[in-house]
């Protein structure tokens, strides 16, 4: 049996995964295994169950939520040469595939994916190459079908 959060989750992922580009975008869930290389998306989730304080147009009036709120912090990384091009190419593969669009799962409506916020990007200099992490953050709200 699978569960709304994870089925939120593989949704996000399994689209972000069509973003535009060659080669194909490399699409990493909450760690990067040994062995990957930039350029490469690296996605982390938060999930919050709003109450009807916090959400009263999307929670009954018995108060009981089944509503999902998720954020996708996505890590768009790029390496030399030109690393902060190279971080600035995923983060605009990682916005056309996702922003704006509606994820599919069975049970669950859901609503189009927004940019939430950015963090500057950061360089790491210090195992070598130069490396751009810079950090999109996109939510979306799913209540049931």
């Amino acid at each position: 049996m699978s569960h709304p959060v994870q089925d939120l989750a593989d949704a996000f992922l399994a689209l972000l995964a069509t973003a535009p580009g060659s080669p194909a975008l490399v699409v990493c869930d909450g760690e990067v295994k040994d062995g990957t290389t930039a350029p490469y998306a690296l996605v982390y989730f938060y999930i919050e169950t709003p109450d009807g304080l916090r959400a009263p147009d999307a929670v009954p009036l018995t108060m009981a939520s089944d509503v999902i709120d998720a954020w996708a912090y996505v890590h768009c990384v790029g390496s030399d040469p030109q690393a902060a091009r190279a971080a600035r190419a995923v983060s605009g593969r990682v916005r056309t595939a996702v922003l704006n669009k509606r994820l599919t799962v069975v049970g669950r409506d859901c609503g189009l994916i927004r940019h939430d916020s950015g963090q500057p990007p950061r360089r790491d200099q210090d195992t070598g190459p130069t490396v751009m992490d810079l950090v999109d953050v996109y939510t979306f709200r799913s209540v049931p079908a």
